[in-house]
C-alpha cells in the first residue's frame, strides 16, 4: 500500500477506479488492525494505529457518498465532495508514517532478529509477528515530519497513471492552501434529523453468538477485531430495519457477503453482512420495521447468521448501546 494515498487521489479524477480504490482502503485498515494486537508494538503507537483506522474509515464513507452521488446524477454536489475528499487527504488523512524494527542485543537476539534490525515497513502493511517465544524485539512508528510522497502537488492536470511519488521526505516542500468546502446534502440521501431519538428494535430474533470486539476469527483462526455482533437464526430469516433511514449500500462487499448499509441520520449507519438475498436497493427510504433482506451464509462465515454492526460518525461502534434491551 505504499502508493496509498495517490491511489485514493487517482480514483478520484478516473471514477471507474472508486471500487479498487475502497478495496486498498479496507484492505489497510484491516493490516492496521492486525498490527494493534501485534505484541511487538509499543502501546503508545498502537493509540496511533487506532486513529489513522478511523480516518481511513471516514475516508471511505465519504468516497461511498461521492460515488452515490455521481450514479443520482447530482454533478455539483459530487464535485464539492470530491474537492473535500482531496482536502482531507491532502492535510493528513492518509499519513506516510513508517515502522521501524528494533532488535534487541542480547544472548535472545536469533539471525531472524538480527537480519530485521533497524529494517522499516509502510505504515498500511502488516508488520511481522516476533520471531520466537523469548524475543523482546519492538516495532515502532517513525513519524512523517511533513510529507514523504508527491501527492500533496496532486493537480486534475498532473495525475498520471504512472507517476510514483518519491519516499523520501522532502522538508522542503509543504502542501499548499486549499479551500474547504461544505458538500452540499444529497437531495435523494438525505435522512431527515429526528428531534426525538427513535426507540430502535432487533434486527431479528435470535441468540448472540459473538460479541463486539477482539477474538478469534472462527475461519482464519487469527486474532481480529469484530466490528459488529453475529446473532444466530436459521438461513433465509427476514432481517428488518431497527429504525427509519435510506438504503446508501445494497451489493456484495469482500467477507461481508451480500451486505446492507443504512443511514439513519445524526451521523449513525447500521450494516448488515451474509444476508442471502436483498429485498431493498440504493436509495430507498425506509421504514422502522421493513424487511430489507434475508439471513444467509454468504462472503466468509461458517454458518448461517446475521452480522449486524454500527458507524457513530465513521468510528465502529457496539450496537448493542443503541438498545435498552436486546
Amino acid at each position: 500500500m505504499a502508493n496509498l494515498k495517490q491511489k485514493v487521489l487517482h480514483a478520484l479524477k478516473h471514477e471507474n477506479q472508486l471500487e479498487i480504490a475502497l478495496d486498498d482502503l479496507s484492505k489497510s485498515q484491516e493490516n492496521l488492525l492486525n498490527n494493534y494486537s501485534n505484541p511487538a508494538i509499543k502501546q503508545k503507537d498502537k493509540n496511533k494505529i487506532l486513529k489513522k483506522f478511523t480516518d481511513l474509515q471516514n475516508i471511505r464513507n465519504l468516497l461511498h457518498r461521492y460515488n452515490k452521488l455521481n450514479e443520482n446524477n447530482y454533478t455539483q454536489d459530487a464535485l464539492d465532495e470530491k474537492d473535500n475528499i482531496e482536502n482531507i487527504i491532502l492535510k493528513g488523512g492518509i499519513s506516510y508514517n513508517k515502522y521501524v524494527w528494533h532488535s534487541e542485543n542480547s544472548e535472545d537476539t536469533c539471525d531472524i532478529c538480527k537480519s530485521l534490525d533497524g529494517q522499516e515497513f509502510d505504515f498500511y502493511e502488516e508488520v511481522p509477528q516476533r520471531p520466537h517465544p523469548n524475543c523482546k524485539c519492538t516495532v515502532e512508528i517513525i513519524e512523517e515530519t511533513n510529507s514523504n510522497d508527491n501527492s500533496e502537488t496532486y493537480t486534475k492536470e498532473n495525475d498520471s497513471t504512472t507517476k510514483v511519488p518519491s519516499e523520501s521526505p522532502n522538508p522542503q516542500t509543504s502542501a499548499p492552501q486549499t479551500t474547504s468546502k461544505t458538500p452540499h446534502p444529497n437531495p435523494v440521501l438525505k435522512v431527515p434529523q429526528q428531534t426525538q431519538p427513535q426507540k430502535w428494535i432487533k434486527p431479528c430474533n435470535g441468540p448472540i453468538t459473538s460479541q463486539y470486539g477482539w477474538r478469534t476469527h472462527p475461519v482464519h483462526g487469527t486474532k481480529k477485531f469484530h466490528d459488529g455482533i453475529d446473532i444466530g437464526v436459521p438461513l433465509y430469516t427476514p432481517i428488518q430495519a431497527p429504525a427509519d433511514g435510506i438504503v446508501i449500500v445494497a451489493k456484495w462487499y469482500n467477507g461481508y457477503g451480500n451486505y446492507i448499509e443504512i443511514d439513519h441520520g445524526n451521523g449513525v449507519h447500521s450494516f448488515y453482512g451474509h444476508l442471502s438475498s436483498f429485498n431493498v436497493k440504493i436509495g430507498d427510504k425506509i421504514t422502522q420495521g421493513k424487511i430489507i433482506g434475508k439471513s444467509g451464509n454468504t462472503g466468509i462465515g461458517t454458518g448461517a447468521h446475521l452480522h449486524f454492526g454500527l458507524h457513530k460518525n465513521g468510528q465502529r461502534t457496539n450496537p448493542l448501546d443503541f438498545f435498552t434491551n436486546f
